[in-house]
């Protein structure tokens, strides 16, 4: 037992090292039942006072538990395991920078004794244990004595050995302090993957260092983001086109209300998450694959933004295999925007894929190190369009705490209705925390880089002769032979600073794209279009051999009184060649969509399939303009 304390006690050494300049606490202990046997596989719970978090883990073989990263305040514990009834600590203290030993013994030991040991004690977090004061141990004051046989059952830490007295010193040097010990190295997880070093500073991951409702076998998780979007163009239909991350001005929109989270229990693993609000009817709209076939893919897919189940097995550091639908980190941005630095992406995140449908394996060789290949569908789609799946895959490297490198890859699939062209992408980001002083109150700057190139190949039979350009297209240079260029690329660039210990954090960047052809740009929804319907109008002539290019810049700044809450602001600046964005007059027809928007609308509200209207009141044409400036203001919670 006193080799298991000691591993305690150094387990909080290190753990007060790592924390000596951050502003999160750490709780270690062991488990132990009424023999002062340890207890493996319990569940330890602890709870803040305020309701503000509830941490879960379980005990190892040795009963050791620990949580890191724990935020100051006061806190309950207690532990459950088969057999056993529940072991309680009623208070415990977790303080910035200091680690508290909180052990759970299954003895009627008195409470103050047991609610001592989770309170912080600086002496112990330099290496030296402190001696159990009177109090603590609820003895009778001095000058009397009352025998205590049930203190004969605590297991208290060992005292350490005796020291001789020191020779008398000079009361000057006596009160000098002494010169500090050369702490250990700290403790670090060098088996689960990037588990060595704390990530929550990068762009499209999470900030949030506890999970409110954590459990053994299932991890809860909610997301609320809500808007509201400023327009200069002032839209007279309040619907803005060219995003997936906004789309009604003038208005407060429930973009997403996501409920779910993770089962994880004996090697398996489940996730599904839903997807209510304005993105449910927004992002199905851009896939037109449901309409090869039957039975409405997009109706039926459209509630859920990740729904998969898994296998995980200890090969290595971790290989999982995983079916279902889950999320697409091309374009660097995560589908969710609280764990973004910025609301509205650039184009090479908005307009590049948000989710993939098929296979895939994680694979953890490293600690540091993920190759993950796909074999999906296609290119952010619910269903195949022709004859060959993607395939394509990513690798994430995670050299250190400061870098952050992933290169995505996409080929082989024929990613188009009626043609057979296949698409090949690549998608490469890095991240760099640059600088970090916990002391100062700017405390942290990173910056992000992404870049893609892609292309389109076929679809057609090339020219032969003399004769006319079909709808064959070629990744590089446009010709009569081989027909239109049809590539695609961009790239983008943001700089995130942090300020008062993560409760202001502010974000600037932009980017561009370059797409002959458009066929990554996202259809404007004129007359309620979707990608499957296309559009007629002239306006948006986006199609082989049409070069669509575009710019953008954003200005973000956030509140984030809590880990679980961000308040946004955000300025946005558009623009591009041809007319894409809505304007004031709006890209509704009078009297709202009329249920054809392949056809051209009369101002009457009646289809058009030529585009000619006579007394019917001329053709009614949507308002389309080159350049978009917007505030964004949103709520974005995540528990």
């Amino acid at each position: 037992m006193t080799k298991i304390t000691a591993v305690v006690s150094a387990a909080l050494l290190c753990a007060a090292t790592v924390n000596a300049q951050s502003t999160f606490g750490t709780i270690a202990g062991l488990v132990r039942d009424s023999a002062k046997a340890p207890v493996a596989d319990a569940m330890i719970t602890v709870t803040k006072k305020d309701g503000g978090s509830i941490r879960t883990t379980i005990s190892n073989s040795s009963g050791l538990y620990s949580f890191a990263d724990v935020a100051p305040g006061e806190y309950s514990a207690v532990a459950q395991a088969p057999g056993l009834p529940d072991i309680s600590l009623a208070s415990l203290k977790v303080t910035a920078g200091q680690a508290t030993r909180a052990d759970l013994n299954s003895i009627a030991a008195a409470p103050a004794t047991i609610s001592s040991l989770g309170t912080p004690n600086p002496a112990l977090n330099q290496g030296v244990r402190p001696q159990p004061s009177i109090a603590s141990l609820g003895l009778p004051p001095a000058g009397s004595f009352t025998p205590r046989p049930d203190l004969a059952k605590l297991d208290l830490p060992p005292l350490p050995s005796p020291v001789p007295s020191p020779a008398p010193q000079d009361p000057k040097t006596a009160m000098a302090p002494a010169a500090p010990a050369t702490p250990p190295a700290p403790a670090v997880d060098n088996d689960t993957p990037f588990a060595y070093a704390d990530f929550t500073w990068m762009n499209a991951v999470p900030r949030n260092h506890d999970s409110v409702l954590d459990g053994k076998y299932f991890s809860p998780e909610v997301r609320v983001d809500t808007n509201y979007i400023y327009d200069y163009n002032h839209p007279i239909d309040h619907t803005l086109g060219g995003t997936t991350e906004g789309e009604r001005t003038g208005e407060v929109v429930l973009q997403q209300l996501n409920v779910g989270g993770d089962f994880h229990w004996d090697h398996m693993q489940m996730r599904f998450l839903t997807q209510i609000g304005a993105t449910a009817t927004a992002v199905p709209r851009n896939d037109a694959s449901p309409s090869v076939g039957q039975w409405n893919l997009s109706d039926a897919y459209r509630y859920i933004t990740e729904g998969y189940a898994g296998y995980h097995m200890n090969v290595q550091h971790g290989l999982n295999l995983q079916a279902g639908i889950f999320m697409s980190f091309i374009g660097l941005y995560s589908y969710y925007s609280f764990d973004n630095w910025g609301y509205q992406p650039s184009y090479v995140s908005s307009n590049t894929p948000w989710f993939f449908n098929g296979f895939r394996a994680q694979w953890f060789p490293t600690n540091k190190l993920k190759i993950e290949p796909w074999l999906i569908n296609g290119w952010q789609s619910y269903a195949k369009f022709n004859g060959k799946p993607g395939l394509g895959g990513q690798i994430l490297w995670r050299p250190t705490g400061n870098l952050d490198f992933v290169w995505n890859t996409y080929a082989l699939g024929q990613d188009t209705i009626a043609t057979h062209r296949t698409r090949l992408h690549e998608d490469d980001s890095m991240e760099w925390k640059y600088y970090e002083n916990p002391d100062k109150l700017m405390h942290r700057l990173a910056f992000s880089f992404t870049f893609d190139i892609g292309c389109e190949t076929g679809g057609g039979t090339p020219v032969v002769g003399g004769e006319t350009p079909g709808v064959h297209v070629n990744c590089l240079h446009s010709n009569a032979k081989t027909g239109p260029a049809q590539n695609f690329i961009g790239a983008m660039l943001y700089n995130r600073f942090w300020f008062d210990h993560d409760k202001f954090g502010a974000t600037i960047g932009g980017g561009f794209m370059a797409n002959p052809g458009g066929y990554l740009v996202l259809l404007p929804p004129i007359n309620g279009a979707t990608a499957t319907s296309g559009i007629p109008y002239n306006y948006f002539p986006v199609g082989p051999g049409v070069d669509f290019k575009g710019y953008d810049y954003q200005a973000t700044f956030d509140w984030m009184p809590s880990q679980f809450v961000t308040w946004r602001i955000e300025f946005t600046q558009r623009g591009t060649n041809l007319p894409y964005f809505t304007g004031r007059g709006g890209i509704t027809p009078p009297g709202g969509n009329n249920g054809s928007p392949s056809q051209y609308v009369c101002n009457d509200g009646t289809p058009s399939a030529t585009g000619a209207c006579g007394s019917d009141g001329g053709l009614w044409t949507p308002d389309l303009k080159k350049q978009e400036r917007r505030w964004t203001f949103a709520l974005m919670v995540h528990l």
